[in-house]
């Protein structure tokens, strides 16, 4: 497609068990600048009342399994089925398939996704036949949740938030036999993203010093243990796991490298969007609401309940009941994070993940600022072509006047309510900034 055609398609995109546990649970406002969950009414009926959303179980989508077991979606009119998936790429090619608009079970609408996930559906580059799903980015789901750890092996060294350079720690574990790799999840997710950045400001060049691999969450610990990964970028579930065997800590959390980080985000295929205006303006709304609950401390012990029972084995709860309970209240998500080589410092504690608002500033909203980082991340890393039309991408995909009129429609406050869809300009812990008005200059400073 020729840039005057394809900058034309752009423009046309358009500008059971938790929900008995919660079913009492309080529903006050989560801090006293953020508004009451006694919201008014839906004043207009959706357009179609069912709606079929994939996610990733992990902490993160917490407003979703809340949204779900406070029947704020059904307040909203909204009939939400939730279907797990165990892989980011089975979430796009069922999102790919679609609905057909609510007359089919084949796929989903959309759902949880990470950046910039939408951006590359709906530009072909996540489909296995390279078909174009336009997408629309509504809000972001959370801050906080993720962190860079470090195996056993590692702990001598003290791996924590030292800048000097990673270099010679390479070549001692090169000299004995075993060398230091990374590893995620997922190839090309945030996760991947936050490990490159704090390895390039140790100034290792990944994949050049050090591998990065790719393993499924089911086989961290088996590979941490025959130590061939060190250092891997986790969600606070996983690290949590790994933490409680003794098989790695805490390195740093991605709170410390970037202050209020944009976390992952909740999307759905732009045709449903533009048929069903009010049944997305529901959904939305529900959301929003589940994420002020979340916010709210009184809700802690119910949330966690909720989040341990998702992310448990359902198997488990059957046949062995006692020791999958064991499990839950183990994991708790509230649970500390033992940082044996820096029992000074509680991480968890200092950066709890926050779902609506974190030090005054709004989580939920998505910053069109924070679409252009993770684009310009992925042409940092060639993984995406510097002549990729970023901001037009963005402007076709990003939705955040669909996320105010939402938030109005609540009666959310102004103050509450970003003016600008950027966050100004960010700085990362190793003094680096992005601005979002200067994204080449950002690609001149960091390394490689």
């Amino acid at each position: 497609m020729n840039h005057l055609s394809r900058r034309k398609f752009l423009t046309t995109l358009g500008a059971a068990t938790s929900t008995a546990l919660l079913s009492n649970c309080s529903s006050n406002s989560a801090n006293n600048t953020a508004p009451k969950t006694n919201f008014p009414s839906i004043s207009k009926t959706p357009e179609i009342s069912t709606v079929r959303l994939g996610y990733i179980p992990s902490l993160e989508i917490a407003p979703l399994l809340v949204a779900q077991a406070q029947k704020l979606f059904a307040k909203h009119e909204m009939n939400v089925q939730l279907v797990p998936f165990q892989t980011w790429q089975g979430i796009c090619d069922r999102t790919e398939i679609g609905t057909n608009l609510g007359t089919s079970l084949e796929g989903i609408d959309g759902g949880h996704f990470y950046s910039p996930l939408p951006e590359l559906l709906t530009e072909g580059l996540m489909s296995r036949n390279k078909r174009r799903t336009p997408m629309y980015v509504i809000m972001r789901l959370h801050t906080n949740g993720g962190y860079i750890v470090a195996s056993r092996r590692l702990r001598p060294f003290g791996i924590r938030l030292q800048r000097e350079s990673f270099v010679p720690l390479q070549r001692v574990a090169r000299l004995f036999g075993d060398a230091i790799n990374g590893a995620i999840v997922k190839a090309r997710s945030n996760h991947e993203l936050w490990l490159r950045y704090w390895l390039a400001s140790l100034q290792m060049v990944p994949q050049q010093d050090i591998k990065l691999l790719e393993i499924p969450s089911n086989e961290l610990a088996n590979n941490v243990k025959q130590n061939k990964v060190d250092l891997l970028s986790l969600d606070r579930w996983n690290t949590i796991k790994l933490n409680n065997i003794n098989l790695a800590d805490p390195a740093i959390a991605i709170q410390e490298i970037w202050q209020n980080y944009p976390g992952e985000i909740f999307a759905l295929r732009a045709d449903w969007v533009d048929k069903y205006p009010i049944a997305t303006q529901s959904i939305v709304k529900a959301i929003m609401e589940a994420q002020i609950w979340c916010d709210n401390p009184d809700n802690a012990k119910a949330l966690n309940t909720l989040l341990a029972l998702n992310l448990t084995n359902s198997s488990s709860l059957i046949n062995q009941p006692v020791q999958a309970f064991s499990e839950i209240f183990r994991n708790s998500p509230n649970q500390k994070l033992d940082s044996k080589t820096d029992s000074q410092i509680d991480r968890q504690g200092r950066f709890p993940i926050k779902y609506w608002l974190s030090d005054g500033i709004s989580v939920s909203y998505p910053y069109k600022s924070h679409d252009l980082w993770f684009l310009t991340e992925y042409q940092r890393w060639k993984m995406l072509s510097n002549q990729f039309e970023t901001r037009e991408v963005i402007d076709a995909v990003n939705r955040e006047d669909l996320w105010k009129s939402a938030a109005r429609e609540l009666g959310i406050p102004d103050t509450n309510i970003p003016a600008s869809n950027s966050r100004g300009t960010e700085v990362f812990f190793d003094g680096v900034s992005f601005d979002s008005q200067n994204p080449e200059k950002y690609l001149s400073t960091v390394n490689p």
